[in-house]
């Protein structure tokens, strides 16, 4: 009977990490809590009782931070393999799912890369449309002066500040930046999945 509630109270706990384990396919997640499993009863070495378990449950942490971490791990072993800015960004939007640094990496990367694309879209532009893609530098009613990167319909007193010479400044302001974004990324996936090493090693056996 005690051996029947220590048995309960450990696949309680294994249900509760299968239910927090989103971005994984289930054939990790089958993996994720067979190695969770025999890790705890390694742990107990052979004495199955409900103290036991808890105690080997208590020194793992909660089933939701159990479960981050395991994603985090996995999914930065598969950015690994591919760290192209689309493998890396992929990794992120899987991390956004369980964690709040997840969803904060994936804003971060998300803007980069879309003020990255704007560079280059302007860079692309000016060739098709010299008159009106630019650097544009306007007075405002006010006082002081307004500034657009981009397309405006001209005004009299509107004046573009770079020529053509904003063709390779957004070029390089364009790439530079996404770069930037893919190691920004790179380095919070590796951030991520580095806090689960320590609490892995907690589990071998004495």
């Amino acid at each position: 009977m005690t051996r029947d509630a220590a048995m309960a109270h450990l696949e309680t706990y294994l249900e509760q990490v299968r239910r927090h384990l989103r971005g994984l396919s289930q054939a990790e997640i089958r993996e994720v809590l067979l190695e969770l499993r025999a890790h705890v009863l390694d742990k107990v070495e052979g004495r199955m009782t409900p103290a036991s378990i808890e105690a080997a449950l208590a020194a793992l942490g909660s089933p939701r931070e159990v479960a981050r971490l395991n994603v985090a791990e996995r999914v930065a072993a598969v950015m690994e393999q591919d760290r192209s800015p689309l493998g890396v960004l992929a990794a992120v939007v899987r991390l956004a799912s369980v964690s709040v640094m997840g969803v904060v990496t994936f804003f971060v990367s998300l803007f980069g890369y879309l003020l990255s694309a704007a560079f280059v879209v302007v860079a692309a532009w000016k060739p098709f449309d010299p008159e009106r893609v630019g650097m544009w530098r306007t007075p405002e009613a006010k006082g002081g002066w307004s500034f657009v990167l981009g397309t405006i319909d001209r005004a009299p007193q509107s004046h573009e500040m770079l020529g053509w010479t904003i063709v390779p400044i957004c070029l390089a302001a364009g790439l530079i930046l996404a770069w930037l974004t893919w190691s920004f990324g790179v380095l919070a996936v590796r951030m991520m999945a580095a806090t689960r090493r320590p609490r892995r090693l907690a589990l071998q056996p004495a």
